[in-house]
């Protein structure tokens, strides 16, 4: 799908006006007086009012457009809703089978924003026959507000390399194994990104006890992915990015219930978020260095399985005893923290995961929670993310979690009974692994895939979440 921009309106088979709910009637003052007269009725009529998800096909005479369709925008209190709107205008493209289409946005509209949600709302997942499939093979953005060539292609990256995490994560446990996660990292990342994948020896030979421990119920290896792009000064720190990669997660012995455990697939988002970022890092070459790390695991069930009882040592030296198997993101993420905190020294760390079902209790399914030890590095977070219309909420760490995650036969519990707040839990075990670098967690828990309904631009399965937040922090 070819994506450009034009200040007027060409010849094409489909023209989508977006007009949002107030005074919709007049967002297009240099509109054919016919066409102008249409929309104006339709107003009036109360026909079309310019609602979010509203959609109506016109008859205007004069117009070089087979098809004239009217898209609502609602108030845009939440400029989220201008993506939304373009996600709408897509699927009735395709619908249509409408090959060639023009988006007419209005002057005080960003152009990225109908760019993004076109390519996110066209996306589908699907394995098998395809031929009943349709996509538009073009869109042209039609606006006054102009983009420079590389901001088209920036925007156009970030939307196709969220497409490339999503279809990662929907993928099936069987068709994505840690081997074949780490077989995508090379094949879909383009150069000037240096990959290294570690196997099961290497990460024992590391003394990376917690990541391996969790990993050896499967005949599957365990991957430890290490991605490095060097496009800042030599002397510049970089950031590093940890994704949890547990590509099918059964809870292990403490195993997951019926309505839960099918979903599983999906418990690798944040490997396929930082994949996905390394995807658009390769083709927009930022001036900054950036860190990769992924540790990739099945948790199943079987007699190589570790159990509630077992004590790990990950690779810090620390013990932990395992009291819950299903408290697993946090044991492959622990020895990946303090590798890339010892090896890389980097600048900041961010580390990306689906970590606790707490989150979606406490957040629900459209905000991601975030917490750190660095309270500019979490500003910093919270900035990009609102940026990019993505919701991010800070959660607490305290001295109370601190205690909790310590043991009596251990240094650390990997899940302690009695403590209902499971996301500052998590993310108090985890910073005693970054040592003193600043560092933020995200809790993909309920943002990283829709399990029951999708939207306009997702459909049911995965989201791509946060991957424009990651893009600000590195931009």
């Amino acid at each position: 799908m070819k994506i450009s921009m034009a200040s007027s309106l060409k010849k094409t088979d489909g023209l989508f006006i977006f007009l949002p709910e107030k005074n919709g009637k007049k967002a297009f003052q240099d509109l054919d007086e016919v066409l102008k007269k249409e929309i104006s009725d339709r107003f009036a009529a109360k026909d079309f009012e310019g609602k979010k998800g509203e959609i109506l096909q016109v008859f205007p005479t004069n117009v070089s457009a087979k098809k004239v369709l009217l898209v609502g925008m609602g108030k845009m209190k939440d400029l989220i809703d201008v993506r939304k709107a373009a996600g709408t205008a897509i699927r009735k493209a395709k619908k249509l089978k409408l090959d060639q289409v023009s988006f007419m946005i209005p002057d005080n509209i960003n152009p990225k924003r109908v760019i993004s949600g076109a390519i996110l709302g066209n996306y589908e997942f699907k394995l098998g026959d395809t031929k009943e499939r349709f996509t538009p093979t073009q869109i042209t953005i039609i606006s006054t507000q102009k983009l420079s060539e590389s901001e088209l292609a920036s925007e156009i990256a970030i939307s196709e390399s969220t497409n490339f995490t999503r279809d990662l994560i929907n993928l099936p446990p069987n068709l994505l194994t840690p081997k074949l996660l780490a077989d995508h990292a090379h094949k879909k990342i383009e150069k000037d990104v240096k990959i290294s994948v570690s196997g099961n020896k290497e990460i024992q030979k590391l003394g990376m006890g917690s990541l391996f421990g969790v990993g050896q119920g499967s005949h599957e290896e365990s991957q430890l992915i290490v991605l490095e792009y060097h496009g800042g000064k030599e002397s510049e720190k970089p950031l590093a990015l940890v994704g949890k990669g547990v590509c099918f997660d059964s809870g292990g012995y403490n195993l997951k219930p019926t309505n839960h455990i099918e979903d599983m697939k999906s418990d690798m988002s944040g490997a396929a978020t930082v994949l996905g970022i390394f995807q658009w890092i390769a083709k927009t070459k930022p001036k900054k260095n950036v860190i990769g790390v992924i540790g990739a695991v099945e948790n199943l069930v079987s007699g190589n399985a570790y159990k509630p009882g077992d004590i790990v040592t990950a690779m810090n030296g620390q013990t932990i005893e395992i009291t819950n198997t299903d408290a697993e993101g946090r044991l492959v993420l622990a020895d990946c923290l303090h590798y890339v905190t010892t090896k890389f020294k980097p600048a900041q760390i961010i580390d990306i995961a689906t970590l606790t079902g707490a989150c979606i209790a406490a957040l629900g399914y459209e905000i991601t929670g975030i917490m750190g030890n660095d309270k500019t590095l979490l500003d910093q977070v919270k900035k990009s993310a609102k940026s990019c219309d993505e919701q991010v909420w800070e959660l607490p760490i305290t001295d109370l979690f601190r205690e909790k995650v310590k043991g009596e036969n251990s240094d650390l519990l990997n899940w302690t009974a009695g403590v209902s707040a499971g996301s500052s839990m998590g993310g108090a075990f985890l910073e005693g692994f970054v040592k003193k670098t600043p560092w933020v967690h995200l809790d993909m828990g309920g943002t990283a895939f829709n399990g029951k309904a999708g939207n306009e631009l997702s459909p049911k399965g995965a989201t791509g979440a946060m991957m424009r937040t990651l893009k600000g922090m590195i931009e």
